[in-house]
């Protein structure tokens, strides 16, 4: 849910609206002079934010996924329960 607040409001209300973000999890877009300025969002979304932009711009990972995908694409896939015998057989020295 968002909700869109003038700075003047910010500033008189600003801790019921970070009760909003970060109990109810609203989003609260401030305005200045009517128009978009900034926003409130909790911090667990922030964080993920900042490691998704971080994922898409780092070009080993972007192509790492790529391949990852075509894998799955192609049918090149392994069932849990076999990994897991491959990953036991491993551990105790049986490949």
């Amino acid at each position: 849910m968002s909700r869109t607040v003038p700075v003047r409001e910010l500033r008189s209300d600003l801790a019921h609206l970070l009760d909003a973000v970060a109990d109810r999890r609203e989003h609260v877009v401030v305005t200045r002079h009517g128009r978009p300025a900034a926003v409130l969002i909790p911090v667990d979304e922030y964080e993920a934010l900042e490691e998704t932009a971080e994922i898409l711009s780092d070009a080993q990972t972007l192509a790492a996924v790529d391949a990852g995908l075509a894998e799955i694409e192609s049918g090149a896939t392994v069932a849990l329960a076999q990994l897991r015998e491959q990953l036991a057989g491993r551990r105790s020295g049986k490949q």
